[in-house]
């Protein structure tokens, strides 16, 4: 019996970990990406730090509903060309679909969501933005992005994540305001 439960634990491993990560985490290290990381506990800290006016207690209430957040930046073309590749192999095997596209000459923005409990939530967003770099410049930081790739995951409110994002900073962020209205 013993062995039985020990072939069904290793067998289950590799579900269990992947819940924890995702693929675009061979990114996070690489001294060529910036990679900002929010986890499940810190959303929920944010929920907690609520202030009394009613429009900051629906922002906490959704940042309490949020697992992570991941975004991978680079200003590196391989790298970026790889960040690509790595969203395009992802899209095959996930079930998401296109929400909003915007190809133009100062950036290709495509943004992707799972199917949440309703119209206005889903439980995974994923966008990816690149072709930026010699049109975005990151003023805080004196850097040119190449390519952004943004995963959040949890019971996200699509009216609400433009404005977490903007308050976290993130580039290419400006193009999910358009997101809901799709």
């Amino acid at each position: 019996m013993k062995k039985v439960i020990l072939i069904i634990a290793i067998a289950l491993m590799p579900f269990l970990s992947n819940a924890q990560t995702s693929v675009f985490d061979k990114f996070d290290g690489n001294e060529e990406v910036t990679t900002m990381v929010v986890s499940k506990k810190a959303f929920e800290l944010m929920a907690k730090l609520g202030s009394g006016s009613e429009e900051a207690k629906e922002y906490m209430d959704m940042v309490g509903t949020l697992d992570g957040l991941k975004v991978f930046t680079t200003e590196n073309k391989s790298i970026a060309s790889d960040m690509q590749s790595t969203v395009t192999k992802y899209l095959k095997s996930s079930k998401l679909e296109e929400l909003f596209r915007v190809n133009d000459k100062e950036a290709n923005v495509r943004i992707y969501v799972k199917e949440g409990r309703d119209d206005d939530h889903v439980k995974e967003l994923l966008m990816f933005v690149n072709g930026i770099g010699k049109h975005m410049k990151d003023s805080e930081m004196g850097r040119n992005a190449e390519a952004v790739i943004l995963s959040l995951t949890g019971d996200i409110d699509l009216n609400m994540i433009a404005q977490l994002t903007e308050q976290l900073n993130i580039s290419g962020a400006k193009h999910l305001k358009n997101a809901n209205k799709q």
